[in-house]
């Protein structure tokens, strides 16, 4: 379950808003209105960490064999530069879907 707290109230009630992250709620904390932060459990942010480093893998695979595939008869300077948007790619936002 998402839920919208003021920082306000997290600041006066903690604890209770620990005890619900822990049984599951996604919790986000607003200053102003505006959201700044994100309370998860600590299992929930280990799951988000692995599920990251797993994108970042499979990327970096993908852009790998595709540098790999083009590079079979370039010359250095064109692999350095392949190599080198191969690490851009990593780190760019996929395209929505």
């Amino acid at each position: 379950m998402l839920r919208h707290l003021k920082s306000s109230q997290v600041q006066q009630d903690f604890g209770e808003v620990m005890d619900e992250a822990l049984a599951g709620s996604d919790l986000i904390i607003e200053r102003y209105g505006s959201p700044r932060v994100a309370i998860i459990s600590h299992r929930r942010y280990q799951q988000l960490l692995e599920s990251e480093r797993q994108l970042l893998r499979y990327r970096l695979q993908a852009a790998s064999e595709a540098a790999s595939a083009r590079a079979t008869h370039l010359s250095e300077a064109e692999i350095d530069e392949l190599i080198e948007q191969a690490r851009q790619d990593v780190y760019e936002e996929p395209p929505s879907r």
